[in-house]
């Protein structure tokens, strides 16, 4: 009768091994690059948001796997709604400029990868108001068949008084 339940045991454990989801490892090489890819890329989406297009900028946000977004406490659950909103924030400004003051990536597996950054920002309406704000970001951005692209983004910003 033990043999059986060692052979069920050893059968359980072979199984539950090779049920387990494999870990994904990559090197330190990998990661530096990820890191500098992602950085890239949120450059670029910084260049697009600093020249009021909206069409470049959500070229930036997955259209496959989109998650959501987060503006201040406004949630987007849907890419086309958060597309929407920014091209009509967009058409009220006169101009925009945001200035990254540090980006900081962390590669999670080869094709996923958290970045948070903070930046400074200014924006003149068409009204002639400015606001100046400190602005800051999370992004989850993955490795796609066109690159990366952010699934999910939160933006928080602190308006600053202006002199």
């Amino acid at each position: 009768m033990k043999p059986s339940y060692l052979k069920i045991f050893i059968v359980f454990i072979v199984l539950f091994l090779g049920c387990r989801q494999q870990q994904q490892t990559f090197t330190e090489v990998e990661k530096e690059a990820i890191q500098s890819e992602v950085k890239d890329q949120f450059n670029q989406l910084v260049s697009a948001l600093n020249q009021k297009d909206a069409g470049a900028w959500s070229e930036f946000y997955s259209t496959d796997e989109f998650l959501s977004t987060i503006c201040g406490t406004d949630f987007y659950g849907m890419r086309s709604a958060w597309v929407d909103t920014i091209t009509n924030y967009f058409s009220m400004r006169e101009s925009q400029h945001v200035e990254p003051l540090e980006v900081r990536v962390t590669a999670l597996t080869p094709a996923l990868a958290l970045m948070t950054s903070e930046e400074k920002s200014e924006m003149t309406l068409k009204n002639g108001a400015t606001i100046k704000s400190k602005h800051v970001f999370t992004m989850l951005w993955k490795k796609e068949k066109d690159g990366w692209k952010i699934l999910h983004s939160h933006e928080s910003w602190k308006d600053e008084q202006i002199n």
